[in-house]
């Protein structure tokens, strides 16, 4: 499970909890998030991904089922194209970013908005990641996520792919993620109805099923 900018694997923990009995799961901090280390600038979407291909070859993982949420879907995109041989299946949750809000202050509201919907913890694990990664890397990292052009890669991406949101999430709206899945070559779409940005975090029950529905 590949987390998004600014948090850090603290918000997959949920439905990690509800996965765990079926499956082996690992949730790791991206460099400079959470408690791993911290170089003085962010690293752009593509490092990040090579830097999760040689983390799960040295763990001598050879296929994973990746589920990421929000900018974590960028990467996960990277690493399916750069190195097939290493996903097994893609899930990508709340996908940023929409290419219809090109700014961080667009961003920076909708991420408002969101709040309204999500659990109440889900301030303190945002405020408490954002300690840990830092103004500078997080304004980094905001930039690279919107910089990030899926219309070419997503094409590329040869494996069967979940895509996931809430129905009441603003970051990822549904208009956005249908044209996602109208570019990928084998996709399906699902959409939890009262679930906000994070359906890791505040709707992990209903994603924990629709992730069993899809291995199945």
């Amino acid at each position: 499970m590949i987390h998004g900018a600014i948090v850090s694997s603290r918000y997959l923990l949920p439905v990690a909890a509800v996965l765990a009995s079926d499956y082996n799961i690992m949730v790791p901090d991206l460099p400079g998030h959470g408690l791993s280390s911290k170089a003085p600038n962010a690293l752009p979407v593509v490092e990040q991904a090579e830097i999760v291909a040689a983390w799960l070859r040295e763990l001598k993982v050879e296929k994973a089922v990746v589920l990421a949420n929000s900018y974590g879907c960028e990467i996960v995109v990277e690493l399916a194209i750069r190195h097939p041989d290493l996903v097994h299946r893609l899930i990508l949750t709340g996908p940023t970013a929409d290419p219809s809000a090109p700014t961080k202050f667009q961003q920076a509201i909708r991420l408002f908005a969101d709040g309204f919907v999500e659990k109440s913890n889900m301030l303190a694990v945002l405020l408490r990641d954002m300690r840990h990664l830092g103004w500078h890397r997080a304004m980094q990292t905001t930039q690279y996520m919107i910089e990030y052009d899926y219309y070419p890669r997503l094409p590329l991406v040869k494996t069967k792919t979940l895509v996931a949101r809430g129905g009441k999430d603003p970051l990822a709206p549904q208009k956005w993620v249908e044209e996602m899945v109208s570019l990928l070559p084998d996709a399906q779409l699902a959409v939890i109805p009262d679930g906000p940005h994070n359906i890791n975090f505040t709707t992990p029950e209903e994603l924990g099923l629709l992730v069993r529905n899809f291995l199945a």
